[in-house]
């Protein structure tokens, strides 16, 4: 199943930067409250696509909202509701969790796949962007990254095992964009290391 507007993200993530997009705390009040998941995950992603993985405390008013759709998400996903609803859910809960440094209790008991501990599922798709810089200059190649995907399926604390000059910081933004179905042991969710695999081939589509 594809949970994003796909054409309009791919363009914006591999044409290079756009103007700097921010959080407007009613539009996405309003989005949420209509129960428009889908178009609240679409923007919270392109904004943390293009700022980066360092994300910045965010304004009174902005982190207010995003506390409030982290609350909103939590109560829909106990809930009985169409998978593709609640995919976008999750993908809202861990786009508006990605402002903030605390983690779930029990992040750093975090297992390791395999065995009975099954592996998380990506929610929606591996969105892109290749750096304009590193395109124009050539440079391509895979970057691999290791996180913890914890008990909301949520990517935390994304660090570079194997890098690629200019593709490093692009990649972490990537995974820290992405969400995923919780792994589980016993039928219970649980936090994961994962390693995540981010290509940049000069032969895709800009």
């Amino acid at each position: 199943m594809i949970f994003l507007n796909t054409s309009a993200v791919i363009f914006l993530l591999l044409v290079g930067p756009a103007p700097h997009l921010q959080i407007q705390p009613e539009r996405l009040q309003k989005t949420l409250s209509k129960g428009h998941f889908v178009e609240a995950a679409n923007e919270l992603q392109q904004i943390v696509l293009q700022t980066g993985p360092s994300l910045k405390k965010p304004a009174p008013a902005q982190e207010k909202m995003l506390r409030r759709a982290i609350e909103t998400t939590r109560r829909f996903l106990v809930e009985k509701h169409p998978a593709q609803d609640r995919n976008a859910a999750r993908q809202v809960l861990c786009l508006s969790r990605a402002y903030f440094p605390e983690d779930l209790p029990g992040i750093e008991d975090a297992l390791r796949v395999g065995g009975a501990v099954h592996g998380p599922e990506l929610v929606g798709e591996r969105v892109r962007r290749f750096p304009a810089e590193a395109r124009q200059a050539g440079i391509q190649g895979a970057v691999v990254v290791e996180v913890i995907v914890d008990q909301e399926g949520c990517v935390r604390h994304p660090k570079v095992l194997k890098g690629v000059p200019s593709l490093d910081r692009a990649a972490l933004a990537m995974v820290q964009s992405w969400t995923f179905r919780p792994a589980s042991l016993e039928g219970k969710d649980v936090a994961v290391h994962y390693v995540l695999v981010v290509p940049f081939k000069l032969s895709d589509p800009d």
